[in-house]
């Protein structure tokens, strides 16, 4: 980078402008192993900032899942959903969203993946609960009864058949599955 310094002269009778550059250092020479380590620090402060950003997006999508879940769990909406199709597919297509948004996250490091793919399985056990609900058949004269409950009991047994069982099945049923799982499994 270069100085440049004017100095201007005013006399009466003559202008006299004189000019004088002096070169201005930019580079800073440091060893090498003190560059590597700085390239270091700043690709882990840029990967720490992107696996946060990513983090964030996860955490929106799984905000909504609990608000869908929780407009699933309603008796409104599953008599909604039971009665109206454009109901189910609205709640579908909300669900499918979700999961799109998720799929834009690129898997960068191994606990946004995890992390990712723990809200992905569980938008799609809400989209299986969906349908659940949907082929459950109200019963009116001689048409098969299906409550609720049951069929949402029956996902749970299927999902703790599936898991295996031990203290990390009983942990998974008392926190994602309801007490009713605990209790049978207990039981079992």
């Amino acid at each position: 980078m270069k100085s440049t310094r004017k100095s201007t002269v005013f006399s009466a009778s003559t202008t006299t402008t004189t000019t004088t550059t002096t070169e201005i250092p930019t580079t800073v020479h440091l060893p090498p192993q003190l560059q590597w380590q700085a390239a270091a620090r700043i690709q882990s402060h840029y990967r720490a900032h992107l696996v946060r950003t990513l983090y964030k997006k996860i955490s929106s999508v799984n905000s909504e899942a609990n608000s869908l879940q929780k407009l699933i769990q309603r008796q409104e909406t599953v008599d909604a959903v039971r009665s109206e199709e454009r109901e189910k597919l609205r709640v579908n297509e909300a669900l499918m969203g979700l999961l799109l948004r998720l799929d834009s996250v690129p898997g960068v490091d191994p606990t946004v993946r995890e992390a990712r793919r723990k809200v992905s399985r569980r938008i799609v056990e809400l989209q299986e609960i969906l349908d659940g609900i949907c082929e459950a058949k109200l019963e009116f004269d001689e048409v098969e009864y299906y409550n609720f409950d049951k069929v949402v009991e029956q996902m749970e047994e299927q999902v703790c058949e599936e898991r295996g069982g031990g203290e990390e099945m009983e942990r998974f049923c008392a926190h994602y599955l309801g007490f009713r799982c605990l209790q049978r499994f207990l039981r079992e």
